[in-house]
């Protein structure tokens, strides 16, 4: 027979066991408590993060967009004009761009 309480954060399981010396003596029971730790901090850092980045399966799904800066354009380009640009440029194509301007320097290896 066992009996489990698992309300709130921190609970105590009771289960009862039933035990006994030999075989010949009356089975008694015998209570024994363990403790369960729920950790709210990883739970809530865990869904912040899944917030932050997003879900995953939509990723795979997104249509691919044309890149906002031009194959054709050099970092003189990009640094002569202090207009913005028309929408914001995703990290991962500035960081392609500039590791492709770095490679062409033989700044990059």
């Amino acid at each position: 027979m066992a009996e489990v309480n698992t309300g709130g954060s921190h609970s105590n399981e009771k289960q009862t066991l039933e035990c006994s010396a030999s075989a010949n003596e009356q089975k008694e029971p015998m209570e024994v408590s363990t403790f369960v730790f729920i950790n709210h901090a990883a739970i809530a850092w865990h869904d912040r993060r899944r917030e932050w980045v997003g879900d995953q399966s939509q990723k795979s799904q997104r249509k691919q967009k044309d890149p906002i800066i031009s194959w054709s354009m050099t970092y003189e380009d990009l640094l002569s004009t202090n207009e913005p640009f028309s929408e914001p440029i995703p990290l991962t194509e500035m960081v392609d761009f500039l590791v492709d301007i770095w490679q062409d320097e033989g700044l990059y290896d």
